[in-house]
């Protein structure tokens, strides 16, 4: 499987600390790959760095390619522009447009080759409570319905790689089976996708490979069948005993 986007010796440090440091991070096309740790694992800092955005001013060292390209030297808004999306927390929508015009707002520009953007009714086919809420303002929006937004307006861009950080973050149950789910179908389309999660129980169901992060390291890491039955995996996240 050919790598979509892949990182190698990605270090993030904040003054003399250092949050993170991948040697080799990889996702195929039509790959789903799962970034799972506790709080302050570095989960968040790593799908940033990818981007090349900060909240902070870490010094980022390392090499991210997309498509075969090396992206590193670029700024965020070109990745972005190449085909490397991040949707952060159900965010990237606004408020004072309605879904329509979110929609609308975003799109259009021609794309390379590989590259697919969705049109606003293959947007309302995957998402069909988008097009019950086609005339509410962003702002009126449950969270969930945000999220599916978020990953919409995404869709109209044209994506090569898609990375969604924390996407179940206070939604109901049902909500979280939808959204994974529909990024599932995503993948399945050749779509690459980096899925940063805290809910391991819901993620491990539909992501092909699971990596666990600690200290902004990988510490394990293999298809989802496999990490399922890891005693790091299965005791802290999935509330299994294993003898």
């Amino acid at each position: 499987m050919s790598a979509i986007l892949e990182a190698r010796d990605l270090i993030v440090a904040y003054g003399g600390n250092r949050a993170l440091a991948i040697p080799h991070l990889s996702i195929g096309s039509g790959e789903l790959v799962g970034v799972v740790g506790a709080n302050g694992a570095g989960k968040s800092t790593l799908v940033n760095s990818l981007l090349g955005w900060s909240r902070g001013r870490p010094r980022i060292a390392g090499r991210v390619r997309l498509a075969g390209e090396d992206v590193s030297p670029l700024p965020s808004f070109e990745r972005v522009r190449k085909g490397l999306l991040l949707i952060p927390e159900g965010k990237l929508v606004f408020g004072t447009l309605s879904v329509e015009d979110n929609l609308l707002a975003v799109g259009g520009a021609p794309l390379g080759e590989g590259r697919r953007a969705y049109s606003v009714d293959e947007i309302y086919d995957l998402f069909p409570r988008l097009k019950e809420r086609r005339g509410h303002l962003g702002a009126q929006l449950s969270g969930g319905e945000r999220q599916m937004l978020g990953i919409a307006r995404a869709l109209r861009l044209g994506p090569r790689a898609l990375l969604l950080d924390e996407p179940s973050i206070g939604l109901a149950p049902r909500l979280v089976s939808t959204v994974l789910d529909t990024v599932k179908q995503l993948a399945a389309t050749g779509l690459a996708v980096l899925l940063v999660e805290q809910n391991v129980r819901a993620a491990i169901k539909v992501v092909d490979r699971l990596i666990l992060l600690e200290r902004g390291q990988i510490v394990t890491e293999g298809p989802a069948a496999i990490m399922r039955d890891d005693p790091r995996i299965a005791e802290a996240y999935l509330g299994a005993h294993v003898a």
